[in-house]
């Protein structure tokens, strides 16, 4: 049952207060999907036109539903494959909403580049609406073909944005992806996967992943979690722990991570 603090956060979000973007990751990050997507609804309702709104609406479904899933604890922690019958239980619901908010990302994403092709808000939202139908196809769906296509699209974007504003933090979590992704198939298939300046090193993957997780903004909790998986595989303990430390400080209240960092030796 939800508190009543967090009843009133929601109900101030649907007002139009605090109904911002970064309000809506910020409760993505803290596992509180419901509020997020509310938050998130209150902002396109009032900038029916900003992409990155409903790019915030379609990251906060795909992480909905990897929670449910318990991809979070299975695939990116413990590297256990989800069992054939409960890949299968993803709910309808959750996938026509994941694919209405992505799809009215892209398309508000689209008119506004018509408009103005160096648009960086626009490519933002199109980076982070393809990074989560990329992980939608792969984490939650298993469509591994339909998620590399989608990170190519990611990639793409993130390289136009960075050569208009290479300030934005956000991208070095897609280029870094990128990087890893294709470092991390077998070599003989290697080739068949191109993703435009990734040539998969593994390591300069996780050097520009690290880049987001101390600067970034909408990603950084992200790199956060993915780079703490990868530390954890590479049996880098002491630094897997410190990355997920630094998540659970900026979002004290999601109780996933608080176990995992538990879990974790202290030294």
């Amino acid at each position: 049952m939800k508190s009543f603090f967090s009843w009133i956060l929601t109900a101030t979000a649907l007002a139009g207060q605090e109904a911002s973007v970064e309000r809506s990751f910020n409760r993505l990050y803290s596992f509180e999907f419901e509020e997020s997507q509310n938050v998130a609804r209150a902002f396109v309702q009032k900038h029916p036109g900003d992409p990155l709104g409903y790019a915030a609406l379609s990251a906060s479904y795909l992480f909905s539903e990897m929670n449910r899933l318990q991809v979070f604890s299975k695939d990116m922690f413990k590297e256990e494959k989800m069992k054939g019958e409960q890949a299968k239980r993803i709910g309808a619901e959750a996938k026509r909403n994941f694919e209405d908010a992505l799809n009215r990302a892209k398309n508000a994403g689209a008119e506004a580049l018509k408009k103005n092709d160096k648009d960086t808000n626009a490519l933002l939202a199109l980076l982070i609406a393809t990074g989560a139908e990329r992980d939608f196809a792969a984490l939650v769906e298993k469509r591994y073909k339909d998620s590399y296509y989608a990170a190519r699209a990611s990639q793409e974007y993130a390289l136009r944005l960075q050569a208009i504003d290479p300030a934005i933090e956000d991208v070095w979590f897609t280029r870094g992806f990128s990087e890893y992704l294709i470092g991390s198939v077998p070599f003989v298939i290697r080739w068949l996967m191109k993703i435009e300046q990734a040539t998969g090193d593994k390591k300069k993957g996780v050097e520009l992943m690290e880049k987001c997780a101390r600067g970034g903004k909408h990603l950084k909790p992200f790199a956060q979690m993915m780079l703490a998986s990868i530390y954890q595989k590479d049996k880098r303990m002491k630094e897997c722990r410190v990355m997920l430390e630094a998540f659970a400080a900026d979002h004290p209240d999601n109780e996933i991570i608080r176990k995992e960092i538990a879990k974790l030796p202290k030294s």
